[in-house]
């Protein structure tokens, strides 16, 4: 036993292989056929399944590189050159053994021997079988992507189907179906949601109430259905938008109401995580007495707890002093709106359009004015610029000049 020179096995396999004849059991069999012929004594051997590894993933291969460097094992045996090699980085280490270590690799099936002072024919063989070793990866991941991209281009989800559809087969081809109960709440949870009135913890707790026992069901699942457009019938995979084949669950105008809370949600938990108090009032109403803006402000109570008020931002107005809070006012709005509830249909419908009527003719006013406001500008400019042209002249005094402009600027910095 101590006469045999010491030798490792490495037997790789993919899926496709199992049904060629080169299992991992056959491998195994005729490399360590081929070391009893020879005279190897085998001290370590390695089954590997690498049918969903990228290269650099090969992680019992570099086990292998390295166990072969620490113990100085000067023999590797493969059952071919495309089991040691799938691309550059596994054929470079290879050749860091042979050159540096002196480690002679052996490939049964192919009846390769190769050490860094095999001839230069035995060399290209391999260097042959390396290349075509990396044209069948390539190959076989493009022929992948194509069918991937076709099945995508034709609607088809081929993962895990979101809440609300199952995935299904039949005759062998995937398909997406519907769970009739989730798809059900799931449309009421994106229907709630878009009112603003629910947050994501009033939505996963009324999913619990109709599913029971679902321990899957939480606040991070409506986080992920939310900004998901699966539900309105386009599948996002990596960035990019294709039409699915399934049945929507929401149509596209819903999902974009969503999106719009979740925007203004996110927005104030930003200015939440930066120490400030949201205040969505602000700018939304003017002071009744002056007709002023109205500002807003926080007050953190002995107790911790922040209030929110509002008041006229005109000191010089009687009302500036006198300030409301935050959740009485959002009664008073609330109240306001009460009338509007006895409304039918057509008056709504008829209130609505008057309103659209209304902006469209301020929009048309402000326009005009705009346009005037600007023209007034432009003409100061003239001016200022004949009475700096007339001062350059020496036709008026300092005096002269300085009232005249005094006058001019104090115009063009309130047109």
């Amino acid at each position: 036993m101590s006469s045999k020179t010491k030798a490792v096995i490495f037997d790789r396999v993919s899926s496709e292989d199992q049904r060629d004849g080169y299992s991992l059991n056959a491998q195994r069999a005729n490399g360590l056929l081929y070391a009893e012929r020879l005279n190897l004594h085998i001290v370590k051997d390695w089954s590997v399944d690498e049918s969903a590894s990228r290269e650099d993933d090969r992680q019992e291969f570099f086990d292998m590189i390295e166990y072969v460097k620490k113990n100085k094992i000067p023999t590797v045996i493969f059952d071919k050159v495309d089991r040691a090699c799938r691309g550059m980085k596994s054929a470079n280490l290879i050749n860091e053994l042979m050159e540096n270590n002196g480690v002679r690799f052996h490939f049964t099936r192919e009846n390769l021997v190769i050490d860094k002072n095999s001839p230069p024919q035995e060399k290209l063989r391999f260097n042959l079988g390396i290349i075509l070793a990396k044209y069948y990866i390539d190959n076989l991941k493009s022929e992948i992507n194509k069918g991937i991209e076709a099945k995508r281009n034709a609607g088809i989800w081929s993962s895990k189907a979101p809440f609300g559809y199952i995935n299904t087969e039949k005759d062998g081809r995937r398909s997406i179906g519907i769970n009739e109960l989730e798809f059900k709440i799931g449309a009421e949870v994106f229907a709630l949601y878009s009112t603003g009135n629910y947050g994501l913890d009033d939505l996963a707790e009324l999913i619990k109430e109709r599913i029971p026992n679902r321990p899957d069901i939480t606040k991070r699942l409506i986080e992920n259905m939310l900004p998901n457009p699966f539900y309105y019938g386009t599948m996002k995979i990596k960035g990019k938008l294709y039409p699915g084949s399934h049945q929507p669950m929401i149509s596209k105008e819903l999902f974009d109401a969503c999106q719009k809370i979740r925007g203004i949600r996110a927005a104030n938990s930003q200015s939440t995580k930066k120490g400030l108090i949201p205040k969505p009032l602000m700018g939304v109403f003017t002071c009744g007495e002056c007709d002023h803006a109205i500002t807003g402000e926080s007050v953190k109570k002995p107790s911790g707890k922040v209030y929110v008020y509002y008041k006229c931002a005109n000191h010089k107005c009687p009302q500036h002093k006198k300030r409301i809070e935050q959740t009485n006012l959002f009664t008073l709005i609330k109240k306001a709106f009460d009338p509007f509830k006895k409304w039918t249909p057509k008056a709504t419908k008829a209130f609505i359009e008057a309103m659209h009527a209304s902006l469209d003719d301020l929009e048309l006013y402000t326009q005009k004015m705009t346009g005037e406001l600007a023209n007034a500008r432009i003409e100061l400019k003239k001016r200022i610029e004949t009475i700096n042209g007339l001062k350059s002249d020496g036709k008026l005094s300092n005096s002269e000049y300085d009232g005249r402009n005094f006058v001019f600027f104090n115009i063009l910095d309130h047109v």
